[in-house]
């Protein structure tokens, strides 16, 4: 019990930390965007592309843990949907951001640091993957919003951006490139390594400190029902979900199945504001969700790390 408390109230802290900072007006919102972009494009790659070159392969080919990851997140997706429309009488793209908050964690400001907060590099891995498959699955969302918002005329036009960001996110980037260096068998220079650990140092609590001065800028407003349904199939159905995917359809790893399911268990991520905010749809229900869930997710993954069959804690 005190060692899970002690693995987890640190990483808050860090959140609150920031959050504090953010509205006590040390940071302002040019600098707490700028800062998120350090973490992004200069933090947290570094740190990939080591953990994924010094990675074994086996170790990176996890497709049954990635599918059933996908299984679980596409039931959430589909009943978040479902929600908003059978409760809220919501139209596609409202349905699409309720969806996709209810379906997709905060994978690089929380899920990242805490897994490797956790349980080192290994928790890294399954964190990546996830990762990965989820800024593939952000293509869809974009499509659905391009659809919800301009009827059928989203096309190739739609398809090429939507492709397009994936190529160019960084983080997608360092983790190919790190599997590639992988296959190669070559071991990174001593030089080398060591800078990357140098920078990618930084990358969890840069990353955890910039996600509570973000989320200083949010605001609880309107739409408190969509933002609740939103929570609760964030952290608690998805979590739920999971676990029956990893622990009844696979034999996997322990520390796999940890770290898949608590990754689902973290809050409402970032992207959902960017995208409702992008598309004009749905901009109060992303942000009171995010904020509530980044609150409440202290105490619910606290509680299912208490659940799970403790792995190295």
């Amino acid at each position: 019990m005190s060692a899970i408390i002690e693995s987890v109230v640190p990483l808050f802290a860090v959140i609150f930390l920031g959050f504090f900072a953010g509205r006590a007006g040390f940071l302002g919102e040019a600098g707490v965007r700028g800062l998120g972009a350090f973490v992004f494009n200069f933090a947290i790659p570094p740190h990939v592309f080591r953990l994924m070159a010094e990675t074994e392969l086996d170790r990176i080919t996890e497709w049954g843990f990635l599918g059933s990851y996908l299984l679980a997140q596409s039931l959430v997706f589909a009943t978040g949907a479902s929600l908003g429309r059978l409760l809220f009488k919501m139209r596609m793209a409202e349905m699409t951001i309720q969806a996709f908050g209810s379906a997709f964690s905060n994978g690089v400001m929380l899920a990242l640091p805490l897994l490797l907060w956790l349980y080192g590099d290994a928790g890294g891995v399954p964190a990546l993957l996830i990762i990965t498959l989820d800024v593939i699955v952000f293509s869809l969302v974009t499509v659905l919003l391009e659809l919800g918002r301009g009827g059928g005329r989203a096309g190739s036009r739609v398809v090429g951006q939507a492709a397009r960001s994936v190529l160019v996110n960084p983080i997608i980037m360092a983790t190919v490139l790190g599997i590639l260096y992988s296959l190669g068998g070559l071991a990174l220079p001593a030089v080398v390594e060591q800078t990357l650990s140098f920078i990618g140092g930084a990358a969890a609590p840069s990353a955890l400190f910039a996600l509570g001065a973000s989320l200083s800028l949010r605001r609880i407003g309107g739409s408190l029902g969509p933002a609740a349904a939103m929570v609760a199939a964030k952290l608690f159905l998805h979590p739920l979900l999971a676990f029956i995917a990893f622990a009844y359809l696979l034999e996997l790893d322990p520390l796999w199945v940890s770290a898949g399911v608590i990754f689902a268990a973290c809050p409402v991520g970032l992207n959902v504001y960017v995208f409702a905010q992008h598309y004009e749809v749905a901009i109060e229900t992303a942000s009171s969700a995010i904020l509530i869930s980044t609150a409440l997710a202290m105490l619910t993954i606290t509680a299912l790390l208490l659940l799970l069959p403790p792995v190295g804690l």
